[in-house]
């Protein structure tokens, strides 16, 4: 269905009356000088019309409407500084009563003459959807209550949804920093025991996650893996004290010792494997592994 103006033609015949009434007579007359020149100009023009009918709204015929012409368009004549909400809502009023598709309100008083045109969406004759060459607005009513509460129901769901998403990249920018710290500490425990075992001698192994050998001080060094306290332990002789820090877990560490043995005269290498986590609850779930070779300077 092509979209048209509701009674485009009558529409047009009397924007231009209007026009001619506002030229001739300016824009500070009274209402009824303004209705007596229309009813002079709709006579001149043959436009059938009726003018100061009554509406017949709750039983009474208290109401009365400017024009209906050819029994097709409302008119509601105007000389004030502005259209009233009130004047809208009596428009569609009289719409509704007398079953009629377009009504006028036309001001004098603007400066820029623009009928305003109010459109009944259940008139039964109806045919045409408006477009606008003047300007329709029945857009004037505020929000009703049920308008209000879902209104007010999607602000708080798209309010609760943004604080989600707030709190969640909080939570995860804390846990990446977490993770950060956990690895930085775990690495600084693996290039401490690097370089103790470049300058060290006399390495040996009784277990996979213990490694003992003598530092270039002559003192007897043992690297081990505590597995109550998940921690990776430096001792001196019977002194062990924990290199890594209380926050950060060590799941699992292990030595692997080549070439001591093997009489090839290569020096020592020794591979120290970690794998660390955390203790907080967001990431006990995530394990990083480091690992780092390296060959003892001193030949064994």
């Amino acid at each position: 269905m092509d979209n048209k103006i509701i009674e485009k033609e009558l529409s047009y015949k009397l924007g231009g009356i209007f026009f001619e009434i506002q030229g001739e007579l300016g824009r500070f007359c009274r209402e009824r000088q303004y209705a007596d020149l229309l009813e002079k100009k709709l006579e001149k023009a043959k436009i059938k019309f009726k003018r100061e009918y009554p509406i017949e709204i709750a039983n009474r015929k208290s109401n009365f409407v400017d024009f209906i012409v050819e029994d097709k368009i409302l008119i509601d004549l105007k000389a004030k500084p502005f259209i009233k909400k009130e004047d809208y809502f009596q428009m569609k009023r009289y719409l509704g009563v007398t079953n009629i598709a377009l009504g006028l309100i036309v001001n004098f008083q603007n400066q820029y003459l623009k009928p305003k045109r109010i459109l009944n969406g259940n008139a039964q004759n109806k045919k045409f959807v408006d477009s606008d060459k003047f300007v329709a607005s029945d857009r004037f009513k505020g929000f009703t209550m049920v308008e209000l509460l879902i209104a007010m129901a999607i602000f708080v769901i798209v309010i609760s949804i943004a604080t989600g998403i707030f709190v969640q990249s909080l939570r995860s920018q804390r846990n990446i920093i977490g993770l950060m710290a956990i690895n930085d500490n775990a690495s600084s425990a693996l290039e401490q025991m690097a370089r103790e075992f470049r300058t060290g001698s006399l390495f040996s192994s009784l277990s996979p996650e213990e490694l003992k050998f003598t530092n270039y001080l002559g003192q007897a060094v043992t690297y081990r893996w505590n597995s109550q306290n998940e921690s990776l332990e430096r001792g001196v002789g019977d002194d062990f004290k924990a290199i890594t820090a209380s926050d950060v877990k060590v799941r699992r560490a292990n030595f692997i010792l080549r070439g001591a043995e093997s009489g090839d005269g290569l020096p020592t290498r020794v591979t120290a494997i970690l794998s660390v986590g955390s203790g907080k609850r967001d990431l006990k779930d995530i394990t990083t592994n480091l690992q780092t070779t390296v060959s003892a300077r001193n030949l064994d």
